[in-house]
């Protein structure tokens, strides 16, 4: 991936704490288990044991990020499309045969 802002182009939620995500400049959706994150955030805490509120993930500032329906102090609870490639490259070191 080159070092250009990442963008989400793609999001789906796919089990309870995974989340199926298409970058700009990527020819295949990446699964992020963002199980971690959620437990180490006391701001994601909502979204550990509600899929249904996970399920409601949307891509916002045109793909600079992902968010769910969920206030904070400052605007919706998100995450950025840089935090989620940096995710993702983790997890596909993980993952590699």
């Amino acid at each position: 991936m080159s070092d250009s802002a990442a963008r989400v182009t793609r999001v789906r939620p796919a089990g309870e704490r995974i989340l199926h995500i298409r970058l700009a400049g990527d020819r295949r959706d990446r699964g992020l288990d963002l199980t971690g994150l959620i437990a180490r955030g006391v701001h994601f805490a909502p979204l550990m044991d509600d899929p249904a509120l996970f399920a409601k993930v949307a891509i916002i500032e045109d793909g600079l990020g992902v968010a769910w329906p969920i206030q904070t102090n400052w605007g919706r609870l998100g995450v950025s499309a840089s935090t989620l490639r940096r995710i993702a490259e983790e997890q596909g070191q993980l993952n590699a045969a």
